[in-house]
């Protein structure tokens, strides 16, 4: 390695400061900055800025995409836990040094995450226990648990457009036409399910097309459950022990722990990992949407930091390969989910 030691530091600049995930963050920042056990960062660093060439501010911010592109890769390998819980930052800062001189870069914590791309969803269960890495499945939900009213229990012509879902959707997802469309929840195992229960559901206006609502960036995702759980506080939705989640939906067995699940995710650039939460992070092998495999280890070093591989945003489709068989990753408008993993909330409804 080339780089000399990173410092990472954290500039407190919350809304409201919540010291625990400040603490969160700079044992994640300090996970990254380990040449030990994360040499990958390094020698990332070492590939963003040859060992020749003289470091000035200019260059370095020059460089941001692919320092955010490493930043991004490296948090969602080694931070995982606590992804969700980081947008209450706003910046962090990290310096480090080459032929004594001493460069800063501060990065925005919102930037930060438009390089992570994380396809979530919101649901509505009647469970308000769970916390982020919970794991809903399929066979955990035997039949509905909300009124007709809130949403409704089957579609046999039209969706009715006074449930408290349909309207609090029309109200908050704009990006899904809002008041153009209709929204509902969806339906249990046995009952026309289209993809999950309790997701929330598009339904195109003059068409047959049913979408499951998705962001692939954690802020919105999170900004919209808040949103859609605040428009229904007060609502026919209210009264039945009701919360809404944040879910990842690309969530499936651990190939390499049977007893846990992990959920994949990729970074701008076109690289693609299966991560666990609550447990470390093994060998993976990630796919371009161009079929070509790039191999990710633990450090995370130069494949997810590079800029090779031509893909902008989510993987629109891909295939992620493991030790222990192949995972078929094709996000579509509706799928089979078997399971979701819980990223952030409950919103209880009130």
């Amino acid at each position: 390695m080339k780089f000399y030691r990173i410092i990472f530091s954290l500039i407190l600049t919350f809304g409201i400061v919540n010291f625990a995930v400040a603490d969160n963050f700079r044992d994640c920042m300090q996970k990254i900055n380990d040449p030990i056990n994360n040499s990958g960062f390094f020698e990332g660093m070492d590939s963003i800025f040859p060992d020749k060439q003289d470091l000035t501010q200019e260059i370095v911010t020059k460089k941001a995409p692919k320092i955010y592109n490493l930043l991004a890769a490296n948090i969602l390998a080694y931070c995982a836990d606590y992804i969700a819980e980081f947008s209450e930052l706003e910046t962090g800062k990290i310096s480090f040094a080459r032929n004594n001189k001493k460069i800063a870069f501060e990065f925005s914590i919102k930037k930060l995450f438009e390089h992570i791309n994380l396809r979530t969803a919101i649901m509505v269960y009647n469970d308000r226990s769970k916390v982020t890495g919970d794991v809903i499945k399929l066979s955990d939900i035997g039949k509905t648990y909300w009124s007709d009213e809130c949403s409704d229990l089957s579609i046999w012509d039209n969706l009715d457009d006074d449930a408290a879902v349909n309207q609090a959707g029309q109200r908050v997802f704009s990006s899904y036409g809002g008041s153009k469309n209709e929204f509902f929840l969806d339906f249990e195992e046995g009952n026309n399910r289209r993809a999950f229960p309790g997701l929330v559901l598009m339904d195109k206006t003059g068409s047959t097309t049913e979408k499951i609502v998705t962001f692939s960036n954690i802020l919105t995702g999170k900004e919209k459950t808040k949103q859609f759980a605040d428009s229904l506080q007060n609502s026919m939705c209210s009264n039945q022990g009701l919360a809404v989640y944040l879910v990842g939906i690309d969530t499936f067995p651990d190939p390499r722990n049977k007893n846990s699940y992990a959920i994949a995710a990729g970074v701008t650039g076109g690289t693609m990992a299966l991560l666990g939460l609550g447990s470390a992070l093994a060998t993976t092998t990630a796919v371009a949407a161009t079929g070509s495999m790039i191999l990710v280890n633990t450090t995370l070093g130069l494949a997810a930091a590079s800029s090779a591989v031509p893909v902008a945003g989510w993987i629109a489709a891909a295939v992620l390969t493991t030790t222990a068989g192949i995972i078929a990753m094709v996000p579509q408008d509706l799928q089979d989910i078997q399971q979701v993993m819980v990223l952030d909330g409950p919103y209880n409804i009130q």
